[in-house]
């Protein structure tokens, strides 16, 4: 590898209590393989108020892991935010986000990284994500159009049972998840950060909308495979069939998946106020009709 500079990579974690599933992720970090693009991997975990002994994990055990401390009022998106400005200052080539709950191969980076060096520069790299537990489920396998009710469709049907052997390839997504987005830092100098008005969920998938938009090449990757924790990722989404009064409560909270706040907010920003407020409505009465579906079919 002489001569051949190393591509810094901040990997960006926000993380709140979870000290166990974080450190699993950061052994997978710790663990990379590199390949023909060489690469530094520079951890940077946003730790928003954790009480459960994370920054002491983190100090003992990844000592080159960057931390920034926040105040318990971050969130996710402003979480993010403060990640991509460190990974600026540390003078990163590229930023990777994830969830503080994946897990992920020895492989994983290198071949994200060769997945982004086949396709034109400065695309957006997003990965497929499948459950931890047996068998294996599509969590987000990429969504090949958006349309005017702003309604996604996936390539993968959600939580279907999936062969993982049988994954290969890229695909053009109009939008991405947040687990395991590979950004050039170009893209942030350009389009700016997330949008921190969507406090908690969607900012990512609305930065990789505004960027589909704009005419940017934005992708996912068969190939590289990340595994989420169902259960802790997003737990008062209607999968994870929350009480009535949980769910009840989760439309008011903005920080909620279910948020109407944020279903109104995103809805007005991408159609504009009069379709926008009218999507709304009728986004909002079918997550009222899934969650009550979804009591019925366990009631049965």
């Amino acid at each position: 590898m002489s001569g051949i500079s190393e591509h810094r990579i901040g990997a960006i974690i926000p993380t709140f209590n979870r000290r166990g599933p974080l450190q699993k992720c950061l052994q997978c970090i710790a663990g990379q393989e590199t390949g023909e693009k060489p690469f530094k991997m520079i951890p940077i975990v946003v730790v928003d108020g954790s009480t459960d002994g994370t920054i002491e994990m983190i100090r003992e055990e990844f000592a080159d892991a960057e931390i920034v401390e926040a105040d318990g009022h971050f969130w996710y998106t402003k979480c993010i935010n403060a990640g991509i400005k460190r990974a600026q200052q540390l003078n990163c080539d590229f930023v990777l986000t994830l969830n503080d709950d994946l897990i992920f191969a020895s492989d994983y980076v290198r071949t994200i990284l060769a997945d982004y060096f086949s396709v034109e520069r400065n695309s957006i790299i997003g990965s497929i994500s499948l459950s931890q537990e047996m068998p294996r489920r599509i969590t987000f396998s990429g969504v090949s159009e958006i349309n005017a009710l702003l309604k996604e469709s996936n390539y993968l049907p959600k939580f279907s049972t999936v062969d993982e052997k049988n994954l290969s390839g890229m695909k053009r997504s109009v939008v991405l998840s947040g687990r395991g987005i590979l950004y050039p830092m170009a893209i942030f100098e350009e389009m700016g950060l997330y949008d921190e008005k969507l406090v908690q969920y969607s900012s990512e998938t609305d930065f990789t909308y505004r960027a589909s938009r704009l005419g940017k090449a934005v992708w996912i990757s068969y190939n590289a495979i990340v595994y989420e924790n169902v259960q802790l990722t997003s737990a008062g989404a209607i999968y994870n069939s929350p009480s009535f009064g949980a769910f009840f409560k989760s439309l008011g909270n903005k920080r909620s998946i279910n948020s109407f706040e944020k279903i109104i907010y995103y809805s007005i920003k991408h159609r504009g106020p009069v379709k926008g407020w009218m999507i709304a409505l009728i986004r909002m009465g079918g997550v009222m009709k899934k969650f009550l579906a979804n009591k019925l079919r366990i009631a049965t």
